[in-house]
């Protein structure tokens, strides 16, 4: 019993709290969760948005993602549809037949055609499980900023077997569009035997409801801890740094040519003996530069962008405000020491190219 209540105990702690001491679990505990991000239940820069585009351009991952949502938007769309046939199945059955106004034959051919073009435009409009998509997480950091959405439209009982099936045919199905080479092969039978029986039915004798995203429940489960594993890099990446990896290669490049310069330029003033030694601080510009270039890179975090600006590189050159108090005492904190760090390494090679004596060769 004691050893099954300290699993559960760890099992509620942050899954980076339990490779850090104390103090470091104390501040993490106070960050997201997986889950809380998956809602959309977080704050930039430790948001749904980012968490995709840190699986995408970083670990390759965002299949993944994009499986756990397209299985949780048919979990809703499956909601409404029961909920609204359960709905017409009662008042079918409740409200008494009341004879239909006498309307013109010409007003009504009129009247349904407006209305089967307006509920098709809805449902291939407001449907994001039936209609073409890159990704369903592409679009949610807009969704989820522009306010309330319209009323969308039930799905129908074909349209609700449709969304079911595409999601088989996109993720599941061998050679797919994403297959997820991630989930056991068992889980993939499980779920192509329901596809294989639904088949051998006699459409004409089925009369049960539609096909249940439930039958994606497992594979469910079991991408959910592949990104539970992969959650703690993206707060490494989010909590801790405010660069991409683009802009950390570039930093690097550029820092390192600059350095070169800087280097070169001291070493030619020190052996050609030029005087006066205050000529040599021209050579401690880019010196500075390819410092300050090179530790940013290294630590991934830009401290002129979160002290002077609060914000978090999301894709290169693109960025959002961190929101997030937590996240942004951590991210200040980091680029003081960072800042400090960039300040030490130049006063040293100052020092070092101002004070060593001047030798013609």
């Amino acid at each position: 019993m004691a050893t099954e209540s300290h699993l559960n105990e760890n099992d509620s702690v942050h899954p980076l709290s339990r490779v850090a001491n104390s103090k470091i679990a104390s501040v993490l505990d106070q960050l997201p969760t997986l889950d809380d991000v998956l809602h959309r239940q977080s704050q930039p820069p430790v948001c749904l948005y980012n968490y995709y585009i840190v699986l995408r351009d970083r670990l390759e991952l965002e299949i993944l993602l994009d499986f756990w949502l397209d299985v949780a938007q048919a979990n809703i769309l499956y909601k409404r549809y029961v909920k609204y046939a359960n709905k017409r199945a009662s008042t079918k059955f409740s409200s008494p037949k009341l004879p239909k106004p006498s309307i013109p034959s010409n007003i009504l051919d009129c009247h349904q055609r407006q209305s089967n073009n307006s509920n098709s435009h809805d449902v291939l409009t407001h449907m994001l499980l039936l209609h073409p998509r890159a990704s369903l997480a592409t679009t949610l950091y807009s969704t989820t900023t522009n306010g309330s959405q319209p009323k969308r439209p039930p799905p129908t009982q074909t349209e609700m077997a449709e969304a079911v099936e595409r999601i088989y045919l996109r993720y599941i199905v061998p050679s797919a569009e994403k297959e997820i080479i991630q989930l056991p092969a068992s889980i993939k039978e499980s779920i192509g035997h329901h596809f294989y029986d639904s088949e051998k039915k006699d459409p004409s004798l089925y009369t049960g409801h539609p096909d249940n995203p439930i039958i994606y429940a497992q594979a469910k489960e079991y991408v959910h801890q592949l990104l539970e594993s992969t959650f703690p890099l993206f707060l490494r990446y989010k909590v801790f740094m405010n660069l991409t990896l683009p802009q950390q290669i570039g930093r690097l490049a550029c820092g390192l040519v600059l350095l070169l310069v800087g280097f070169s330029l001291e070493f030619s003033l020190i052996f050609l003996n030029i005087h006066p030694w205050q000529k040599r601080l021209w050579g401690i510009l880019p010196i500075i530069l390819g410092v300050f270039c090179v530790i940013t890179s290294i630590a991934g975090i830009d401290p002129v962008w979160v002290l002077g600006f609060n914000l978090s590189e999301t894709v290169p050159f693109q960025f959002n405000h961190i929101v997030h108090r937590r996240v942004r005492v951590i991210l200040r904190r980091r680029s003081i020491m960072v800042s400090a760090i960039i300040l030490f390494t130049t006063l040293v090679f100052m020092i070092f190219f101002c004070t060593v004596a001047g030798k013609r060769l």
